[in-house]
């Protein structure tokens, strides 16, 4: 009885802080909702060379109409939402769907859903591209020291077609953010 009064009484000091804690990798409502209901909406598609992009609206547009529930998409640094992509689903969970349509369009691109109380997008699905390597880096570099060179011989056309294909083709870099830098300086 001694040895319970005192624990008893820490764990009436301790308040309900201690019971009251969510786990720390608990989904948020939002991103729940997502996870059980947006992402496992079928949708049927046919592609042929249709932007990224364009493929994940009509998942979100056909989740919408057909589970009520729209899915919103961020994209994470040098994802590639302007690339073509060819794809053919019909009635496929939205997850499933974009796990295959993600893999098509190659470089290691994939999605997490958004967990995070009081983040805007919470719930969203962030969709990410892989780390860039070092001879993207390299290769981005190059580029922008071109643009560079043009912008200082008096041709800043060229340059701003150069900076865009690097933001484009290498958004994850140090070189692409320069790139951008400049492309508002060029006043692009």
């Amino acid at each position: 009885m001694r040895s319970i009064v005192p624990f008893a009484a820490a764990l009436a000091l301790a308040g309900p802080g201690f019971s009251a804690q969510p786990a720390p990798d608990a989904a948020t409502p939002a991103a729940e909702l997502t996870r059980t209901k947006a992402l496992k909406a079928k949708v049927s598609m046919e592609a042929r060379d249709a932007r990224l992009g364009d493929v994940l609206k009509e998942f979100a547009a056909q989740a919408d109409a057909r589970a009520d529930m729209l899915i919103l998409w961020a994209y994470g640094p040098g994802f590639p939402h302007a690339q073509r992509v060819t794809y053919r689903c019909k009635d496929k969970p939205v997850e499933d769907a974009l796990a295959e349509v993600l893999k098509a369009a190659g470089g290691g691109l994939g999605y997490t859903v958004v967990s995070k109380d009081g983040d805007k997008r919470d719930g969203w699905v962030l969709l990410t591209a892989a780390a860039a390597t070092a001879e993207d880096e390299k290769a981005a570099a190059d580029r922008v020291a071109q643009a560079k060179k043009l912008i200082d011989g008096g041709k800043p056309d060229p340059a701003k077609t150069l900076l865009t294909l690097v933001v484009q083709k290498y958004g994850a870099t140090k070189a692409a953010a320069e790139a951008r830098e400049l492309l508002a300086k060029l006043g692009k």
